[in-house]
């Protein structure tokens, strides 16, 4: 095994190619950097700036590079002992029809050899075997009679074009529309399609053929542009077209009451993989094995693997594929007492949990109590912690998974894992949304019944808060807790089935639930809302710390450490300083008070921002300005930009599916307004200044930490300058 002694995480895009990151090799071995450690490099869509909506995973992106390119680079990092860890994503592709694997499926249906790659629910009797593409901004009449969505033709054949989204048409489609043409020769090619072979390969030279002819005949062009002509202008004619393919077009949020396909989190243009199946996993990782094997990467870092049917069958398959010596970890979110299970095939995490640990570190556990009460005090009337993380995870399962909620039902019912009594009732509803929103933790991961001593606890727990919240539910609660035990009277196959298949969304519903929606309401001290970290957790003691080391020693001595990734909230500088207001309570809360008076006059409204949002921008500039103050750079769009992100996550006065553009602006003017009112200033910069000094020592210690606790020390790229990045706009 390849072991890692450091790493540098690159973001490799069209922004940052091989030929950039060549220039810096020499760079990297000065810094001590014995890994590059690479976001996804296969073909992505046009223009990602992350490659984690891959759509060909036996390519490299051409924006990026190629493989000659890639060896190049390769033989350099080897000729000064360095290796290369590459991020791969096998649980999600971009739901796009560049994907040749989606092409294959949209056009050719149930003969595609990729129809039952992806997750799809073909069966799905309200989409009559077609799979949803939500991406209509409303219903396909209203865009069929403003002529927004259109069939057309070019050098790829017939598709539909709607603004910038594009779907090819069916192969069955291709004899309708030709015979709309009054033409005999679209007569004649619409007999020669009618009359194809079943085969999708031979079909597929049939309508070369067909391009190559309109090419060069003038008569076919006139024929099929006649053909196309007639079908926009008859809404009839479209409808019966529409029904002839093997997707339908529908409003983007209706995805947030049904769907038939699984998505990565709430994203609709993801779509996740049966990676369970042997011969999607043999397919997809056919060029990562072979660039594995050929030495060119010398380890693999799992992206999302909760996502995933089998975690440990996938990581065991993987391993059985490389090799036990080959390194391997895996993104792998944990909450602050779960522990990673030692027996998988794993060197440890991607470092989320290291950076939670190490975050805590520098924060002063004893000033709990004080952020606590000040914060109640002064802010909104927010529930406790652990019941707004239910509250928000139970919003988002009702009002964005609304869809992945019902299919789940839908699920338990057919297979009729509940007594007969109970198997319609809005009860079991109620209570299957009380205990998936009472979940504890990403997920568990079951291999059989009975469930083992931790996941039966996990189970327990879910069940315990959910009767704790919604005592009127206990009954099917009883029954819930049964089922996901395996001890109701059902076959232990189907039980089973069922409890693998909802633990692929309790992950997504604490990513939203949590990460994106109760990190950015809960704001006592905003260093702790990050990826990994927790903010009901408050500091731990340096032998805690010690503790904790001793076991990651213990058990997973080659994980990653990090203190940045292209997922954190916000920089770990940034971080930094916010936590040393943690050990100075009292100035600071004297502080919030002075500004919220001075800002008074600064607002126009009187509730823009609310009291909550008004304490999260005081921390937000400490962790976030320049050293040289607010004029530097472009400080102020930046933190702009950033402010309707974070109202848009927080889904109270704003949300990505229905934004508030006045409220967003009317934020970010009192932002840019108090950062122009001398009176603010006056009071602000010498604070502001102190707490950057003393940051600049937890950012140092920080570092040495970093490279001297068990683990392998990881730099994201850029932040070994000083980092006081946002998510976004900066972060990728």
């Amino acid at each position: 095994m390849q072991v890692p002694v450091s790493t540098y995480r690159v973001q490799l895009s069209p922004a940052f190619t091989f030929e950039a990151l060549e220039q810096i090799i020499n760079y990297l071995e000065k810094f001590h950097i014995q890994t590059v450690y690479a976001a996804p490099f296969f073909q992505a869509r046009e223009g990602s700036m992350h490659g984690y909506d891959v759509i060909d995973p036996k390519r490299i992106n051409p924006a990026i590079g190629d493989l000659e390119e890639f060896r190049k680079i390769s033989a350099k990092l080897k000729s000064k002992g360095m290796g290369w860890l590459q991020d791969i994503v096998p649980n999600h592709m971009a739901y796009h029809p560049a994907n040749s694997r989606i092409y294959s499926f949209l056009v050719h249906g149930p003969r595609s050899p990729y129809y039952r790659y992806f997750d799809i629910n073909w069966e799905y009797a309200e989409w009559e075997g077609r799979i949803m593409a939500p991406f209509l901004g409303t219903g396909l009449g209203s865009a069929l009679r403003k002529g927004e969505f259109e069939l057309v033709f070019n050098d790829k054949g017939f598709s539909f074009e709607y603004f910038e989204h594009k779907y090819p048409a069916s192969a069955p489609s291709y004899a309708f529309i030709l015979k709309q043409g009054p033409a005999a020769s679209t007569s004649h090619w619409a007999e020669k399609f009618e009359s194809a072979p079943e085969s999708p390969a031979a079909w597929e030279e049939i309508k070369e053929d067909l391009i190559e002819s309109a090419k060069a005949d003038s008569s076919v062009q006139r024929g099929i542009k006649d053909a196309v002509t007639s079908i926009n202008a008859s809404e009839r004619l479209m409808h019966q077209l529409m029904d002839l393919q093997f997707f339908q077009p529908v409003p983007w949020k209706i995805s947030e009451r049904k769907i038939n396909f699984r998505r990565f989190f709430t994203v609709n243009d993801l779509i996740c993989l049966r990676m369970e199946d042997q011969k999607v996993f043999e397919d997809y990782h056919t060029f990562i094995l072979q660039l594995c094997r050929e030495g060119l990467i010398t380890g693999l870092r799992i992206d999302h693997v909760d996502g995933l049917f089998d975690p440990q069958g996938y990581l065991e398959a993987l391993s059985q594929a490389l090799g036990d010596d080959f390194y391997i970890v895996i993104e792998k979110i944990l909450e602050w007492d779960e522990k990673l299970p030692t027996s998988w095939p794993i060197q440890g995490t991607s470092g989320y949990e290291y950076l939670a640990v190490v975050n805590n570190l520098f924060t002063d556990t004893q000033s709990e109590p004080r952020f606590t009460k000040e914060y109640q005090h002064s802010g909104p009337e927010l529930p406790n912690y652990d019941q707004l993380v239910y509250d928000k995870k139970r919003f988002i399962l009702t009002e964005r998974m609304g869809g992945e909620l019902q299919n789940l039902l839908d699920h338990l019912h057919v297979r009729d894992l509940l007594p007969e009594q109970e198997n319609n009732g809005k009860r079991v509803k109620e209570a299957f949304i009380a205990f998936m929103s009472a979940f504890p933790v990403y997920r568990i991961y079951p291999k059989r019944f009975p469930l083992t001593d931790p996941e039966q606890k996990i189970i327990d727990e879910a069940h315990e808060k959910a009767k704790r919240i919604q005592p009127d539910l206990e009954h099917e609660l009883a029954l819930l807790k049964e089922l996901f035990s395996g001890r109701a009277d059902r076959p232990e196959e189907d039980m089973l089935y069922f409890v693998q298949r909802c633990q692929q969304f309790t992950g997504p519903l604490a990513a939203k639930g949590v990460e994106d929606t109760a990190f950015y309401n809960f704001n006592r001290l905003i260093s702790h809302n990050e990826v990994g970290d927790s903010p009901g957790v408050f500091g731990i003691t340096v032998g805690e710390f010690h503790e904790l080391m001793k076991e990651r020693q213990g058990n997973f001595p080659l994980a990653i450490s990090a203190s940045a990734t292209h997922d954190t909230k916000r920089g770990e500088d940034a971080r930094m300083r916010i936590n040393v207001l943690s050990g100075i309570p009292e100035e600071w809360f004297q502080k919030v008070a002075e500004w919220r008076s001075i800002n008074e006059t600064v607002k126009k409204s009187k509730y823009i921002p609310d009291s909550n949002e008004e304490y999260f921008v005081y921390q937000t500039l400490l962790g976030a300005m320049p050293f040289e103050g607010p004029s530097a750079d472009d400080f102020v769009k930046r933190t702009r930009e950033y402010l309707q992100k974070v109202l848009r996550e927080a889904k109270l006065h704003s949300s990505w599916a229905e934004p508030d553009e006045a409220y967003e602006n009317e934020m970010a003017d009192f932002v840019e307004n108090i950062l122009k009112n001398p009176a603010f200033l006056a009071s602000f910069d010498p604070f502001r200044s102190k707490v950057a000094f003393y940051g600049v020592l937890n950012s140092l210690g920080q570092s040495l930490v970093k490279v001297t606790a068990p683990g392998i020390p990881d730099i994201y790229q850029g932040t070994e300058l000083w980092d006081l990045s946002y998510v976004d706009p900066d972060n990728r």
